[in-house]
C-alpha cells in the first residue's frame, strides 16, 4: 500500500469521524508502528528494550478497524507494513514487512471496571495474525508465519470520538520456526510490535448533544441524561419531566414523581392529611378503626361502626347507636329495644310478646274465648287426644284414631277465630333426637289430617318435644304409655 493511500485513508477517516462502546461502534486507528526483533529465544521479560533497536516506520504505516459487540469486546482487523532491518545495531539491510492480524480487545472502561465514557480506556488483546517477511539471508525460505498475539495498549480520549491509543504486542510464532540467522549469529523467532497512533470512533448521530444516541434517545430534541434514555430529569428522582406530575419536588418512582411525606401512598399534592399516613380511599386521611369512616368524620374514630351511624356501632344493627340504645344486644326501634309483636309494649314489660295486645292486659290480647269456656273445650279435646295412635316407631295415623279426630275438627271448626296448638311427645325409650324428631313428625300428622277435614291451616301450629315434657313416670310401662301423646290446647300467643 502506498504512501499516498495512507493518506487518502486518515483524511477521509477524519471527514467520517461523527461522534468504542455500544454508543460508537466502530472506530478507526491509523499510525506508525515498530516491530523489534532483537528479542532472546527463551522468555518474555528477556528482551531488550533499548529504543535504538527498534524498527521505526514512518507517521502513517499501520491501519485498523474494530468494532464494538458487546460489554467490553471488539473484534479488531489491523494492517501494518514497513521496511525494517532485523538487527538495526547489527545490520541495517532492510526487508519487507507486513503484519496482519485479527484480534479481539478487552477494553476495561466497559461500565464494570471503568465507565463507558471514561477518557482513560486499557485493553488487552488476544488474536491470531499473519506476517510476512521477505528474508534475505537464512536457513529458511518461508516468507508467511502464522502467529499468536496478546499484548495491551490504552485509548486516551481527547474528545468524545477522538483520541490517542499506544500497544504492545507478543507475537508468538510456531516453535519448529527460525525466522532467520541474523549477522550477529542470534536466533530470532519471537517479536514484539509496537504501535501508537491516533483512534477515531464514530456510528453515533446524537440531535441534542446530550452524549446519547438518537436511536437511543427518547427526547431527541431535549438534552437529558443516560439514566432516563436521554430524557431530562430536572429533580432527580428517577422520573422524566414530560411523566412528572411534580417535576420541580424530588419524589417517587410509584407516585409519578411525587412526594409523599407520611409514606402512605397518597401524593402530597392530593394527601387531605399529608402529615400522618392515611388511606388513598380517603384522600390520605387515616381510618383508626377501620370501619371506612376516615377519624375526622368519625364520631366513634377508635370504636368500629356503622358508616350511617358517623362510624358509631349499632351491636344490634336496629340503626340506633349502641351509646343510645336501651337495649344494645336486642334489635328493637322503640328506644333500641324490641317490640316483637309491634303493640308499642316492649317484649321485656310485654306478657304476650308475640301477640299484639293491649296495656291493660301488659301487652296480652284480650281473650278470643272466655276462660271457662277455653277449659271445657281443651278438656273435650283432651279427652279425643287420648285415643290419637300411630303405627309403631312411625308417624302415620292408625285408623282408629280417625273418629276422635273428626271430633276434635268439629270443636274447632266452632271458634273461628280461635287458634289451636297441637304438640308431639315421646317416652325416654331410643335415641334422643330420633324421639325428638318423631315427635315432631306426629303432630305435623295430626295438624295435616284437620287440615284435610276443612280446618284453615292459619289456626293450627304443630312442634314436637320427643321426651322432655314427661306427665308420668317413665320407668314404668304404664307412664310410658301415657308419656307417648299428642295435646291440642287454645293458642293464645
Amino acid at each position: 500500500m502506498g504512501r499516498k493511500a495512507l493518506i487518502g485513508i486518515f483524511i477521509l477517516c477524519v471527514l467520517c469521524v461523527d461522534a468504542q462502546n455500544k454508543d460508537y461502534k466502530w472506530a478507526i486507528g491509523v499510525g506508525m508502528h515498530g516491530p523489534q526483533f532483537t528479542i532472546k529465544d527463551d522468555f518474555f521479560w528477556t528482551q531488550n528494550w533499548k529504543l535504538k533497536d527498534w524498527n521505526i516506520t514512518p507517521p502513517i504505516s499501520r491501519l485498523s478497524v474494530s468494532r464494538h459487540l458487546m460489554g467490553g469486546l471488539s473484534p479488531e482487523f489491523s494492517y501494518s507494513i514497513a521496511k525494517i532491518a532485523f538487527d538495526p545495531k547489527v545490520d541495517k539491510s532492510e526487508v519487507l514487512f507486513m503484519d496482519i492480524d485479527l484480534n479481539i480487545k478487552y477494553s476495561f472502561a466497559n461500565g464494570y471496571i471503568l465507565k463507558t465514557k471514561s477518557w482513560f480506556d486499557p485493553y488487552f488483546i488476544i488474536g491470531v495474525g499473519a506476517t510476512y517477511l521477505d528474508q534475505n539471508y537464512g536457513m529458511v525460505k518461508d516468507k508467511w508465519f502464522l502467529a499468536i498475539n496478546y499484548g495491551a495498549g490504552v485509548n486516551i480520549w481527547l474528545e468524545k470520538n477522538v483520541g490517542l491509543y499506544i500497544q504492545a504486542v507478543y507475537n508468538i510464532l510456531p516453535t519448529t520456526t527460525t525466522i532467520q540467522q541474523s549477522v550477529s549469529g542470534d536466533l530470532r523467532r519471537d517479536y514484539m510490535h509496537h504501535a501508537a497512533g491516533l483512534i477515531f470512533r464514530f456510528g453515533k448521530k446524537d440531535k441534542d448533544n446530550d452524549g446519547i444516541a438518537d436511536k437511543d434517545d427518547a427526547c431527541q430534541e431535549i438534552a437529558g441524561i443516560a439514566s432516563m434514555k436521554g430524557c431530562p430529569d430536572k429533580d432527580e428522582d428517577g422520573v422524566t419531566d414530560s411523566e412528572d406530575q411534580c417535576p420541580e419536588l424530588k419524589g417517587l418512582l410509584t407516585l409519578a414523581g411525587c412526594p409523599d411525606k407520611d409514606s402512605d401512598g397518597v401524593p402530597d399534592k392530593d394527601d387531605l392529611c399529608f402529615s400522618e399516613p392515611g388511606k388513598k380511599e380517603f384522600n390520605g386521611c387515616p381510618d383508626t378503626d377501620g370501619d371506612g369512616v376516615p377519624d375526622k368524620e368519625d364520631a366513634c374514630p377508635t370504636i368500629a361502626g356503622m358508616m350511617n351511624l358517623k362510624g358509631c356501632p349499632d351491636t344490634d344493627g336496629d340503626g340506633i347507636t349502641d351509646s343510645e340504645d336501651n337495649c344494645p344486644t336486642e334489635y328493637g326501634k322503640v328506644g333500641g329495644c324490641p317490640d316483637t309483636d309491634g303493640d308499642g309494649i316492649l317484649d321485656k314489660e310485654d306478657k304476650c310478646p308475640k301477640v299484639a295486645g293491649i296495656a291493660e292486659l301488659q301487652g296480652c290480647p284480650k281473650p278470643k274465648i272466655k276462660e271457662e269456656d277455653k277449659v271445657v273445650l281443651e278438656k273435650k279435646i283432651a279427652t279425643l287426644a287420648k285415643s290419637i295412635n300411630f303405627e309403631t316407631g312411625k308417624d302415620i295415623l292408625r285408623k282408629d284414631s280417625y273418629d276422635e279426630l273428626d271430633q276434635v275438627m268439629l270443636f274447632i271448626n266452632e271458634y273461628p277465630e280461635v287458634n289451636f296448638k297441637i304438640e308431639g311427645h315421646t317416652d325416654n325409650v331410643g335415641d334422643e333426637a330420633k324421639n325428638l324428631d318423631l315427635s315432631k313428625k306426629r303432630a305435623e300428622a295430626v295438624k295435616n289430617y284437620l287440615i284435610s277435614k276443612g280446618v284453615s291451616k292459619d289456626k293450627l301450629m304443630s312442634d314436637g318435644f320427643g321426651a322432655t315434657k314427661p306427665i308420668a313416670d317413665n320407668t314404668s310401662a304404664g307412664g310410658r304409655a301415657k308419656n307417648r301423646r299428642v295435646d291440642i290446647t287454645v293458642n293464645n300467643e
